[in-house]
């Protein structure tokens, strides 16, 4: 009686049509993840170079370059960002000086904390033979930073909307700043879960080694350091073929899911990158991620259609 009562009433009708439209398409869409394929295939393309484009759209990145895992450096990507002229120096001296970082050492993965402007004086003075280098800084926590930052279009924000705890803890997609000295370098490394990463110089000057994925068997785990490269202790890794490219301020370029991959600063150089889950890879992402996790993996394609689910089921303790 009740039931017919709100099929009477256009309130109650309205709400349990609602109600059903979105159950049904909730349960639409586990059964499309429950149905996908069990592996999703790497897809990549070999270069002799990497290609520098301008005036490029979004839907030329993504036949020509994203679709085929093919990297490119976009020549003007930070040109309309806020980012490229406000971010310097000076400003994270004054804006972000009494901060703590991450500070690591060269091509390493041990780290110590520093605040910003004790780091700046350690790049000015350089009284140590230390390499030491902000990395990974993620800006989320930090209004200063997140309220000035805006990616280029070509690499939209998946993971909007979901908590940064959650965010941090996973480490999933988010901006993160790069502050290094000359002949700074981060570790030889392919990015986790399979995502693809962009990275772009505000001011500064990069190197960028690449190496196609069917090449992995080479690297040693990531051990040899690419710029001086020990081919006695590693010598399988003469057989590899490395792209190299520079990439100076405005620029950013693309690195697609599985390529490895070390940076080194030519220069002093601020930075900022993220990894990136696109529309090419995010099954193969997804695919990784059920691999790790069984359970927690076939919830984390839903916490990205609805991050509303993704603040749920963090807030209770599911993930």
């Amino acid at each position: 009686m009740q039931l017919l009562y709100y099929f009477s009433n256009p309130l109650g009708f309205s709400l349990i049509a609602i109600t059903l439209f979105f159950v049904t398409g909730l349960v639409i869409y586990v059964l499309k993840i429950l149905w996908q394929k069990n592996k999703c295939q790497l897809l990549w393309t070999p270069i002799d170079s990497v290609e520098y484009r301008s005036n490029l759209s979004y839907d030329e990145f993504i036949l020509e370059y994203a679709s085929v895992g093919k990297p490119v450096i976009i020549a003007d990507a930070m040109k309309d960002l806020k980012i490229s002229t406000k971010w310097n120096f000076d400003f994270f001296r004054s804006e972000c000086g009494s901060i703590e970082a991450i500070v690591k050492e060269n091509s390493s993965e041990i780290h110590s904390f520093m605040t910003v402007a004790d780091y700046l004086d350690y790049i000015t003075t350089r009284e140590s033979n230390q390499y030491l280098y902000i990395a990974d800084w993620n800006i989320c926590n930090y209004p200063q930073l997140f309220n000035d930052y805006k990616a280029p279009v070509y690499f939209p924000d998946w993971s909007k909307g979901l908590p940064n705890k959650f965010i941090e803890k996973y480490q999933f997609p988010n901006a993160n700043i790069f502050i290094g000295h000359k002949d700074t370098s981060i570790g030889f490394h392919k990015d986790q879960y399979n995502a693809s990463a962009w990275i772009g110089v505000i001011c500064g000057c990069k190197q960028i080694v690449l190496f196609t994925p069917d090449q992995e068997e080479l690297f040693y785990k990531g051990k040899v350091d690419v710029f001086n490269p020990d081919l006695e202790k590693f010598p399988l890794y003469a057989k590899a073929n490395p792209v190299e490219a520079i990439l100076r301020p405005g620029e950013a370029m693309y690195i697609p899911s599985g390529w490895w991959h070390q940076v080194k600063n030519l220069e002093d150089t601020i930075a900022i990158g993220s990894l990136l889950i696109n529309r090419c890879n995010s099954e193969l992402v997804f695919q990784t991620l059920r691999e790790l996790s069984p359970i927690k993996g076939r919830l984390f394609p839903l916490i990205f259609k609805f991050p509303w689910l993704g603040k749920l089921f963090f807030s209770i303790g599911l993930i």
